[in-house]
């Protein structure tokens, strides 16, 4: 998690600057975008991101800011100011109905999620024609680039090795839309004594790939299995 997200309370509003490298700014000068941050208490926060000169681009509600938990409703904006994308969400997961806009207002894609699945998916031209999905989606991001799969070697901790502990941890991790990794946490592990290395196995690895919804970076949960075994 950002540093200057840690121990925040409720009522308390962050603005952060950040320039084209995604380095944080001390002000707005010279900044590419910025986030602001409302907190309703330690976890719950309502987010916007800026893009200069302070034009809206996306407003998203979280039930932990930590984690990137997604819980309520998310927009996103064209830069002229119209809606580009309406989703709702409910810890973390996709639910109800959700509209994506041509910037010209018109629908581009109609979905509705139940019980974490997608159960209606619609699409339509720039005209209102139903159209492929498939299709709509490789014209939304055409020149997108091929992503190398990273991996990472564990190392093993001396006194899990002594015992002779073996076994898979499953880490799960999130990487927000800028690339960074925010959060990283063990969901499945034989010891705690393999935890803490899994970890920092999973932050060695300096580049991620960043999920995109109609060409638009958002964040992206991974889980990745880590299997420490004795030769």
């Amino acid at each position: 998690m950002p540093m200057h997200l840690l121990g925040q309370t409720a009522g308390t509003k962050v603005m952060a600057y950040f320039d084209a490298q995604n380095r944080r700014l001390i002000n707005s000068v010279g900044a590419s975008y910025a986030v602001e941050t409302k907190f309703t208490d330690s976890l719950r926060a309502v987010e916007t991101w800026y893009f200069a000169p302070k034009k809206v681009r996306e407003v998203a509600s979280f039930s932990n800011i930590r984690r990137r938990i997604r819980d309520g409703e998310t927009v996103v904006y064209y830069d002229n100011g119209s809606v580009k994308r309406r989703e709702s969400y409910q810890d973390g997961a996709r639910q109800g109905e959700g509209l994506a806009y041509y910037s010209n207002g018109k629908i581009r894609r109609r979905d509705r999620y139940e019980n974490q699945k997608r159960v209606l998916q619609e699409c339509f031209d720039e005209s209102g024609g139903a159209m492929n999905c498939d299709t709509l989606d490789r014209r939304a991001c055409p020149n997108q680039v091929p992503f190398t799969q990273q991996t990472t070697n564990v190392r093993y901790p001396a006194k899990a090795l002594k015992l002779g502990i073996e076994g898979v941890v499953k880490v799960k991790f999130v990487v927000n839309r800028t690339g960074q990794l925010v959060d990283v946490w063990v969901v499945e592990s034989p010891s705690p004594l393999l935890d803490v290395e899994a970890i920092a196995a999973v932050r060695r690895i300096k580049q991620w790939r960043v999920g995109l919804i109609d060409c638009d970076p958002m964040d992206t949960f991974y889980t990745l299995p880590l299997t420490f075994k004795i030769n």
